[in-house]
């Protein structure tokens, strides 16, 4: 902010950029922290007024926490001195600041190399199985992951995180982490599948896959119709996506099959 502004003005600004902040950082799992800065101390105190005194600290820490911010530091500075005091104090305050956020800088770090390890190492593959990537980690490229056959909790975390953020749908197994499915292209999926088990019936893709009119369709007729895809991956995935239902009431199951 400008200090040679009245105050009034300068509370305004400060309204109008920090509620700008806060939506550009509304996706944030941190509290961002705040600096500000006010420009033209030296013309300030040369009409004898205290630089300081022209911004509410108030007024400055209640709008930072509305927000949602951190509020570092304000620093009053003349800007027409690179080397001034000022400027090593807003050095010394943006290096506390990144310190305080490096530890979410190296987690998005580490999950951007895993996403481009799993597209590079599964080309062409539109699901993955967790317990495949972690027989991957042998290879020497992504050992920096730390991932094996010993620790599938730090990929769990990883594709929850990229699950959280739409680069990938993980489909996590209640009972054993290494038989989970991580989606890479379910456009690829859906465009094979759905296309068939929801083709119309004058359509050339159609295909009755259902042993009756209820619409179920058994485990088995999948496997015969889809043999390149893992059927269970396959139910949980267009479940997930609302597309189907898995049935596993056995009573329902006999009553269909002895129509």
């Amino acid at each position: 902010v400008n200090l040679c502004d009245s105050e009034e003005d300068i509370m305004q600004k400060l309204v109008y950029w920090i509620s700008l902040l806060a939506n550009q950082c509304i996706s944030l799992t941190v509290n961002p922290h705040v600096i500000l800065v006010g420009s033209h101390k030296d013309v300030v105190k040369s009409k004898g007024e205290d630089p300081k005194a022209k911004v509410s600290s108030e007024f400055l820490q209640k709008i930072c926490v509305s927000n949602g911010f951190v509020l570092s530091k304000f620093i009053s500075m003349d800007c027409r001195q690179s080397n001034s005091f000022d400027m090593v104090k807003l050095a010394e305050s943006m290096k506390e600041s990144c310190d305080a956020l490096r530890e979410e800088l190296v987690v998005t770090h580490r999950l951007h190399h895993l996403f481009t390890h799993l597209l590079e190492e599964f080309k062409d593959t539109p699901a993955v199985s967790v317990k495949q990537v972690l027989q991957s980690a042998s290879s020497s490229t992504f050992m920096r992951f730390r991932l094996s056959e010993h620790n599938p909790e730090y990929l769990h975390t990883s594709c929850v995180s990229l699950n959280d953020s739409g680069h990938i749908i993980y489909l996590k197994d209640g009972d054993d982490i290494s038989k989970s499915w991580i989606i890479l292209d379910q456009a690829a999926i859906l465009s094979e599948v759905n296309g068939i088990l929801f083709a119309p019936t004058r359509f050339k893709q159609h295909c009755d896959l259902a042993t009756s009119s209820t619409g179920i369709v058994p485990l088995s007729r999948l496997v015969e119709r889809f043999p390149h895809h893992d059927p269970y991956m396959l139910v949980q995935l267009l479940s997930h996506l609302e597309f189907c239902r898995e049935i596993l009431d056995h009573e329902v199951l006999q009553l269909v099959y002895q129509e």
